[in-house]
């Protein structure tokens, strides 16, 4: 028999093996006294064992992602993603819709009223301007209350029940708030085209065409716009972050990596298409027909979620959480090892199952409902909701840091997105144009999202860390802001759209990889429960305090033109501030990876 190191043998395992002189017949012998020699060995039998390793890996993890699109996982994937899509395309349509309205004189916060416009006139009050940051600071009181709420429902029926019963109250308000704006809206058309001010002027105030009619009707769409405002912009994360709860808690890491980006991007393109359409659906059905529409592509997302969660419950990897064996009963291919290569053959299931048990005991014992309690962790249920995010994020540093991280960036989001509103609505000043030019402009946004989510963001996953994102964003934005605050004077829109399309292209696309990549490596209650902290209060309280501080500014200062270099400079710092915060997150990411 012949020797197994002999240089024939040898040849045979690899076309990359050591180079051995083809003269020698005497078995192969380690040198004793070379350590150059043996070094030299080490480092190519180690590269080789990388390359054999790398080849082997990449043609069964294809095949498994080609598996995953056909099987019932694949498509309970497939319609939790189109459910994203829709509800993002409904929500496009409804923030046209609403900031339209918002800020329009008939039924919003115009100036169309004497008081207001001689207040503005005199650099006090502000009027839209003003009422905004106000209806923005309410936003984070009213995310507490509904963060709430979610997690009685999340308790009572688990995360199949949370995203049906939220979804459907969205859409019952936009279709319920449309038509009493359609009725308001009808009553003052009807007003101010049957009565004129000398007949108003001898008209008692109980007249239902009366001043005093007509101003109360001005007053309660003016309160039913700032709750609508309110409302939409506190559901919008909760019920987004519902649907990627579900698809990173039935994807395993490697597999996200691969998946999340065309996810993100899918959703990128119903926003879109949804912006682009809001000029022609403005001219078919109007400003609060858009509230219709967005309504009825809420319960479209709906049905489509229940489909997903159904499959999942067939197949047995629904993320129900709450007891010891963990979601989905084992099933659930986040339960199984990572570890184990992707070409392992049936043969050796009863070791890589042991193995898998044993390195995901951890994770089973906390895959629980982030709402309710493991069986053996009774206590836990007993704390509240904000007392089990505090202990949360001290077992998880990383979330206490992104939890920062999150709160500044958002204050400088609505430092950006005031400056851009200030600008838009000094420069358009009719409703609909103002509310077409700002749905192409969306619709840009989300076309420039998408595109890097389908195929810039995977080509930047293979050849860069993910974790490296926190610091490009502000890093970019840094440049925007800078350029922005020395050439506001000369760019007008254009300078203030170039910032605000940066940050909102960024939170669309680079954040959501981002955070997806991080929180698809946590456990359940980091994903569930972190999540939904980080988003809804974290978030709009940012957003909150930047508000309260723009409401003072608006209050004493008003609409005046040389208030916007004090804007951009406030940007400026909290772009740097931003910064500082990304750096220590990135940090502890990369701490915790070691």
């Amino acid at each position: 028999m012949q020797d197994s190191r002999t240089p024939t043998k040898s040849k045979s395992r690899s076309s990359q093996s050591i180079s051995i002189s083809p003269t020698r017949s005497t078995p192969l012998r380690r040198p004793r006294s070379s350590s150059s020699s043996s070094m030299s060995m080490s480092t190519t039998t180690t590269n080789n064992n990388n390359n054999n390793n790398n080849n082997r890996g990449m043609l069964p993890t294809l095949r498994a992602n080609s598996r995953l699109l056909f099987s019932i996982r694949g498509k309970s994937i497939l319609y939790m993603s189109l459910s994203l899509a829709i509800h993002l395309a409904g929500y496009e349509l409804s923030r046209a819709s609403v900031m339209a309205l918002f800020t329009s004189d008939r039924l919003g916060f115009g100036k169309s009223d004497d008081n207001s416009s001689a207040s503005g006139a005199s650099g006090g009050g502000g009027g839209a301007l003003s009422a905004l940051p106000m209806a923005v600071g309410c936003v984070s009181p009213f995310s507490i209350g509904l963060l709430w709420f979610y997690g009685k429902t999340l308790h009572s029926g688990g995360p199949c029940y949370a995203l049906r019963i939220h979804t459907w109250i969205c859409a019952a308000m936009q279709i319920m708030s449309g038509w009493i704006l359609i009725s308001l809206d009808n009553y003052l058309n009807l007003t101010a085209s049957s009565t004129s001010i000398e007949a108003t002027a001898t008209t008692t105030t109980t007249s239902p065409t009366s001043p005093g009619f007509y101003m109360n009707a001005h007053h309660c769409s003016q309160s039913l716009l700032f709750l609508l405002f309110v409302f939409q912009n506190s559901y919008v994360q909760l019920l987004y972050n519902q649907h990627w709860a579900f698809l990173s808690s039935i994807l395993t890491p490697d597999e996200g990596s691969t998946f999340f980006a065309p996810i993100a991007g899918l959703g990128s393109i119903g926003s879109t298409v949804a912006a682009g359409l809001v000029s022609i659906l403005i001219s078919k059905i109007g400003l609060i027909g858009l509230l219709y529409a967005a309504g009825a592509s809420y319960i479209v997302s709906a049905t489509l979620a229940d489909w997903a969660f159904g499959l999942a419950r067939r197949g047995g990897f629904e993320p129900i959480g709450g007891g010891v064996d963990g979601i989905g009963k084992g099933n659930n291919p986040r339960m199984q090892s990572t570890t184990t290569s992707a070409s392992s053959t049936t043969t050796a299931t009863s070791a890589s199952s042991t193995s898998s048990t044993t390195q995901n005991r951890s994770e089973v014992n906390s895959e629980c409902s982030p709402i309710s309690y493991c069986s053996s962790n009774n206590n836990k249920g007993k704390n509240s909701i904000f007392q089990q995010a505090y202990l949360l994020f001290q077992r998880v540093p990383v979330l206490g840091a992104l939890f920062i991280e999150v709160i500044v960036s958002q204050c400088l989001s609505s430092l950006v997105n005031f400056i851009y509103l200030f600008t838009l609505k000094s420069t358009i000043t009719d409703d609909a144009l103002r509310a077409g030019w700002s749905g192409n402009f969306y619709a840009w946004i989300n076309g420039v999202s998408g595109f890097l989510q389908f195929f810039a963001i995977p080509i930047l996953l293979r050849h860069w860390e993910a974790h490296r994102i926190w610091l490009f964003m502000p890093t970019l934005m840094l440049c925007c802001t800078s350029y922005t605050f020395a050439t506001y004077r000369t760019t007008g829109l254009a300078g203030a759209s170039a910032s605000f399309f940066a940050i909102k292209t960024m939170e669309y696309s680079l954040r959501g990889a981002a955070n997806e990549m991080l929180y698809v490596s946590l456990d359940y209650e980091s994903r569930y429960l972190g999540k939904k902290v980080i988003s809804l209060i974290a978030g709009k309280f940012g957003k909150s305090v930047m508000a309260v501080a723009l409401s003072l500014v608006m209050v004493l200062y008003g609409e005046e033109k040389e208030i916007m270099w004090y804007l951009l400079a406030t940007a400026t710092v909290f772009t740097f501030l931003w910064l500082f915060a990304s750096m220590s997150l990135h940090t502890l990411i990369e701490a915790s990876k070691k």
